[in-house]
């Protein structure tokens, strides 16, 4: 009986502690270097492979590809976003796949394993801005929370009546509103 009772949440205790992107790229990745030290000096990190995660500002496609640009949110051991309102600057990431604009919209968290690539010259609303370009080795793309209200006030039974019929009936009052005789 303990083995089934192993074997049962054995399953569960391996999956939840698993890292979103892959085994070779999480031991390949280089860590100890923050985001800031990318964007500052990315000519030192050339070829280097990162994981990082954040919030995607936008996609375009390209001939090539895709160019997603994402604002850069830190990410726990596991790629998992800890805090979205937490920023160092933002980078792009590039693909050699198509990616729909639809679905890597503004707004969606991701979390990627790319190589720096070097960095590129953009218009960020009205100044110029350094991004660094990272080209995708593999990208995992969050899926949307929906948060639904709770039921108001109690779960809803459409059989459920809390007051007995007399207390709502019109008819129960005045008998003599009823449209056939007794």
């Amino acid at each position: 009986m303990k083995r089934f009772i192993i074997f049962l949440f054995l399953p569960l205790l391996l999956t939840s502690c698993a890292h979103v992107l892959s085994k070779e790229y999480v031991q390949s990745a280089t860590s100890g270097v923050s985001f800031r030290q990318i964007k500052e000096n990315p000519d030192a990190y050339l070829g280097k492979i990162f994981i990082l995660g954040g919030t995607i500002a936008g996609t375009t496609d390209t001939k090539e590809g895709a160019e997603v640009e994402v604002v850069e949110n830190p990410v726990d051991k596991y790629g998992d976003i800890t805090d979205p309102d937490i920023s160092e600057g933002r980078y792009l990431i590039e693909t050699m796949t198509h990616l729909d604009p639809l679905i890597y919209r503004k707004g969606r968290h991701i979390t990627f394993a790319g190589k720096l690539t070097g960095s590129k010259k953009k218009l960020l609303d009205k100044i110029e801005y350094q991004y660094p370009v990272f080209q995708a080795e593999q990208i995992y793309l969050w899926r949307t929370i929906r948060n639904y209200p709770p039921p108001y006030p109690y779960y809803y039974d459409p059989f459920f009546n809390p007051y007995p019929y007399y207390f709502y009936d019109p008819y129960w009052y005045r008998p003599y509103y009823y449209p056939w005789p007794y």
